[in-house]
């Protein structure tokens, strides 16, 4: 049963609404006015009969977002030994649409998408980071600040596997035969966009962000801003990367690649299929690059490590380079 008690305050009423039902126990929330406190009793009761018992209204009021500014404003991941990581992920979080969703309408859907457009950047152990700080948030608002959802969707979402990192590059001539099949799509942008990944090792993320005015056009340099950690870094344009972006349409807003993920991502596996290029993604075209740097061009690890991004020699050792044993032979004699 529901009570609505109207309390006069100086300048104004609430509306002060008590709904109780046996087995389930007393509710009380306050309004503004009656219509509001009448809709709450409503919903109040239909949940009671459906044995429901949550209030959701305020995860109706807030974005994921909102909830990761919170968490890290709150020092809650100051308990966690590499808090400085949990602020690298929140302010990647921040700029990714996931971000934007309400709280309310959070679903796997929403985990599913931002896992596809993640795993276009990153590995998959580094996506399970990610979601893990997203779940963490998640449990906290659920738990810690009683901001509740009907389900919580990161229960219900699987993680990336860990057994093995992925080791495919370009061999033999897929690569002639990618850059072929880029040529034949109406998308413009696409075989520019494989090439300047494959010869400068650029992330997709930061391939999609390149401005005219990041580019010092005499000295050959390009300069990469809002990185995967956080920095920007400047790196040299082979005259084959340089002259990629030199002949690109010069558009309005000085976007070298006017694309979305999506747009890219689309073209590129349209390709892939046509030309039946297997098991192949477009974060494979970094690792080709990479490997390519050390077995073919003779970079030497600090070069790479300028060009990729990477600070831990480890992870660009282990993770983004496959060299061919057969080509070595003749490179060290």
């Amino acid at each position: 049963m529901a009570y609505i008690e109207k309390r006069k305050h100086k300048l104004s009423s609430t509306y002060r609404v008590t709904v109780k039902r046996k087995g389930f126990g007393i509710f009380n929330k306050s309004f503004a006015s009656i219509s509001e406190a009448k809709k709450w009793a409503r919903t109040m009761e239909s949940k009671f009969d459906k044995g429901d018992t949550s209030d959701y209204s305020m995860a109706s009021k807030i974005t994921l977002g909102e909830l990761f500014k919170r968490y890290i404003d709150e020092g809650k991941h100051l308990k966690k030994k590499q808090a400085q990581n949990e602020v690298y992920r929140f302010n990647a979080l921040l700029k990714d649409e996931l971000s934007s969703v309400n709280f309310l309408r959070f679903s796997t859907k929403h985990l599913v998408d931002y896992r596809d457009r993640r795993l276009e950047d990153v590995q998959g152990p580094t996506f399970n980071k990610d979601f893990n700080f997203i779940s963490v948030v998640v449990q906290t608002a659920l738990i810690d600040w009683e901001i509740y959802l009907p389900v919580n969707p990161c229960k219900l979402f699987k993680r990336e596997p860990e057994n093995k990192p992925r080791t495919r590059v370009l061999e033999g001539q897929e690569e002639h035969q990618l850059l072929s099949g880029c040529e034949e799509s109406s998308n413009i942008y696409l075989k520019p966009s494989v090439a300047f990944s494959v010869e400068t090792s650029v992330r997709q993320g930061e391939l999609l962000k390149i401005n005219y005015k990041h580019i010092d056009w005499n000295k050959r340099l390009l300069t990469l801003y809002d990185t995967k950690n956080g920095e920007d870094r400047t790196i040299p344009l082979s005259e084959k990367a340089f002259l990629i972006l030199h002949n690109l349409p010069r558009q309005f807003d000085g976007r070298l690649f006017p694309m979305t993920r999506d747009q890219l991502n689309n073209s590129f596996y349209r390709v892939r299929e046509k030309i039946k290029l297997k098991d192949f993604r477009w974060h494979d075209l970094r690792r080709s690059a990479i490997s390519q740097m050390f077995q073919y061009r003779n970079f030497d690890l600090p070069t790479v490590q300028l060009m990729s991004g990477h600070k831990n020699p480890g992870v660009l050792l282990k993770v983004y380079t496959k060299l061919n044993p057969e080509k070595l032979v003749a490179t060290i004699g």
